[in-house]
Parts: structure tokens; sequence; C-alpha cells
């Protein structure tokens, strides 16, 4: 039989109705977008009353910032964190690394698609993807110092440059955009991403497998047409990255 909790009941009812005002956020932010999304709506899906949306999670800003923390600090990124560092094999590291992205944006991609879209409109919005951005980049660099003390970086790429070219890849948001550009699953998304972002960064053999591997170059019995349309698609991926990157530098 589970032990019952040793915490009065009347001190777990705060933390239930701000767990519930909390998924209702989530979920109509999701559905219907962060600026039409209403308090009232809020209130109405997890059954309390306005005045408690802002005294609990302090309105609809409180509320993003919430969702912004229980996605950068779910337990899984600090378990992820711990397991790269613990490999002393550079591709199980840069593997160990995708997955942490890939179960992230499983978990958490439309938080991270609505602090994306609302940042650039909102200067609350902004500084809490700013924050977002930094606790990525404290993690991505103290992988990255741990792939250089291995010896496992190319020659002209110390630590500091390969978190910035992870980071061009994959970002906080780079499954989500290679998903949106080339119509593939997440899944797929992440296969490419490793490779390239690999090939990028790793020396030696390590970084020509794995992109021999998971890159699947397009067959030269493609129509023209479908050749074309990659090279479109993969232009406007590269676009698309180096506008969150802008976007992202301005807030600092």
């Amino acid at each position: 039989m589970d032990r019952p909790s040793d915490r009065p009941r009347h001190e777990e009812y705060p933390d239930q109705t701000r767990a519930a005002v909390i998924a209702a956020a989530r979920r109509l932010f999701a559905e219907n977008g962060f600026f039409q999304t209403r308090v009232e709506q809020i209130a109405r899906l997890s059954r309390v009353s306005p005045a408690t949306v802002y005294a609990q999670c302090a309105g609809k800003q409180g509320l993003l910032r919430s969702l912004m923390d229980s996605w950068t600090q779910d337990p899984m990124v600090t378990r992820f964190e711990h397991e790269a560092l613990a490999a002393d094999d550079a591709a199980l590291v840069m593997q160990t690394l995708g997955t942490a992205y890939l179960k992230i944006t499983e978990q958490w991609g439309d938080v991270v698609r609505v602090v994306i879209d609302v940042a650039p409109h909102d200067d609350e919005s902004g500084a809490v993807l700013a924050t977002a951005q930094r606790r990525h980049n404290r993690s991505l660099t103290t992988i990255c110092r741990h792939l250089e003390d291995l010896g496992a970086l190319r020659d002209d790429v110390d630590a500091r440059l390969a978190s910035r070219i992870i980071t061009y890849y994959y970002g906080i948001d780079g499954l989500l955009r290679t998903r949106d550009v080339f119509g593939w699953s997440l899944k797929r998304s992440n296969e490419w991403l490793l490779a390239h972002a690999s090939a990028a960064v790793l020396r030696g053999q390590a970084s020509k497998e794995r992109i021999s591997a998971a890159s699947r170059p397009v067959p030269k019995t493609l129509p023209a047409s479908r050749t074309f349309e990659n090279s479109l698609a993969f232009l406007a991926f590269s676009a698309m990255t180096f506008s969150s990157m802008v976007s992202l530098a301005t807030r600092r």
C-alpha cells in the first residue's frame, strides 16, 4: 500500500491548483496561440477563477515562464548531460546529445514553439527565451569541452566554436525547423542533424561514418524538379536557422 503523504491536505491544494492551471495554459497556448488565449479561458479550463490564475501563476507571462522552466529544467536534461559527460567515445557523446534533443523536443516541442513564436513580439517573452537559451548554451558548452578534452574535435574547432556549430544545427528548435522544412519525422530530422553536426565538429572516421550512414543523399534518379525542391528546402532551412540565431542574438 502506498504511504500517505505527510503534508496536510489543505497544503496540497495550491500545488494541485497550480499544476491544473499550467496544464490548461499549455493546452490552450498550443491550440490557440499565446496572444489569442485569454486568462478567462485558462481559468475556465482549469476550473478556477481568473483571480486564481493571477495569484497562483502571475497571469499568462508567469505561466509561459513556468512552462519554460519545466522544459529547460526537466530531469532528463541533467540525465542526458551526465550520460554525455560519462562517455569516452566522441560518436557516443554526439549520439547521446542528439537523443537528448529528440526526447526533449518530443516532450516539450509545443512549449518550445510557443516561446519561439511569441518572443519577437513581447519583451517579457523575449526574456523567457533568453533564459532558455542561456541554460541550453551552458549545458552544451560543458559537453563540447568534454569533446575537446577527449581530443575529438577537428583541428580548426575548439569547444566554443563546436558549441556554436551545434547550436546552428540544433539550437533549441532545430528539430522543429528541420521537420517543418523537409517534412520529415522528428526521428529522421535528428538523424540528418546529427550526421551533419558530427561531420562539422568531429575529427576522423567517426564523423565520416556518421554522415554516410544517416544523411541519405538524394538519389541521382530523382527527377530534376525533386532535386530542385530539396535544394530550396535546404536553403529555407538555412534561412530559418540564420533568422532564429539573429533573433536570439538581439535579445542578449
